[in-house]
């Protein structure tokens, strides 16, 4: 079966420091086109893949399969819009979108849009979801800090709730496998704490996220187990970043979508109106 060709829109950190890595690992899918409106930026990534300006360039040339939407959030409507009209499947990073309206835009178009919640595929994290599942209920406590200047952008920076929040809005509901009953807590530019009570009486999430602090990821699920990364050791570490695998093995279950229309992890634009409506709970 021949590679699914990839197009890369937006050549900014994540790009550099995730996608094309993992692009580079996975199984199934070959990069074969690039776009940015900074030319420099597209050679310094993806030097052999064919170069654009823009999306809708790259989608009249042909030159991808599916796409990859890495651009900053205000522009991921437009550009799945695009791909949509092209018949073109898109994967399209965190956020969805800044606001739960424009997210529900994207769970609006057909092909349905997936969404790059790639902590989905931590291994030691799918097995805490089948323990969590199994489970009347769970208290759910998660926490994902770390500071601006390890991941800067080309960009205007996101505040916390639209950096980091969405991953961990996400995996309390995938999780627990639970809608959001209610949701309470504060948030400004740099730390965002929610408190989440889920539906069905499946039990509660608690969420904090932090901008200017170390690097440290957290999931317990009390009483089953838990996942943590970070920490004074991980900050002597070098090489490629952690979020790699994990961003390659999201990539082959998008290569897996595109042929076959569905994969049971891969996040959907529906997910992402729900993470963005609890958000919203506390940043509107």
């Amino acid at each position: 079966m021949e590679d699914v060709r990839l197009g890369l829109i937006g050549c900014g950190r994540i790009a550099e420091r995730g996608y094309v890595p993992a692009i580079q690992r996975a199984y199934g899918v070959r990069l074969t086109a690039v776009a940015d409106p900074v030319r420099e930026r597209c050679t310094n990534i993806a030097p052999s893949a064919a170069a654009f300006t823009s999306a809708a360039e790259l989608l009249d040339a042909g030159a991808a399969d599916a796409l990859v939407l890495a651009t900053p959030a205000a522009h991921h409507v437009a550009g799945a819009t695009l791909a949509s009209q092209a018949g073109i499947p898109t994967l399209v990073e965190k956020p969805p979108a800044p606001t739960a309206r424009e997210a529900a835009e994207l769970a609006r178009l057909d092909p349905l849009p997936f969404l790059g919640f790639n902590r989905r595929f931590e291994p030691a994290l799918q097995e805490l979801r089948k323990a969590a599942l199994a489970s009347p209920s769970v208290r759910l406590r998660l926490v994902l800090y770390r500071r601006r200047s390890s991941w800067p952008s080309y960009e205007s920076a996101d505040p916390v709730a639209l950096d980091l929040g969405p991953h961990l809005v996400d995996l309390a509901f995938w999780l627990s496998g639970a809608e959001a009953a209610r949701v309470t807590g504060q948030a400004d530019e740099t730390r965002l704490s929610l408190h989440v009570e889920l539906a069905g009486q499946r039990g509660s999430a608690e969420i904090e996220c932090a901008l200017g602090r170390p690097y440290r990821e957290l999931v317990e699920v009390h009483g089953i187990g838990s996942f943590a990364r970070g920490g004074l050791r991980s900050a002597f570490r070098a090489g490629q970043s952690p979020l790699v695998t994990s961003l390659a093995s999201q990539l082959e279950s998008f290569a897996r979508a595109v042929r076959a229309g569905v994969e049971p992890d891969l996040a959907t634009a529906h997910d992402g109106v729900r993470v963005m409506r609890a958000l919203e709970c506390v940043t509107s």
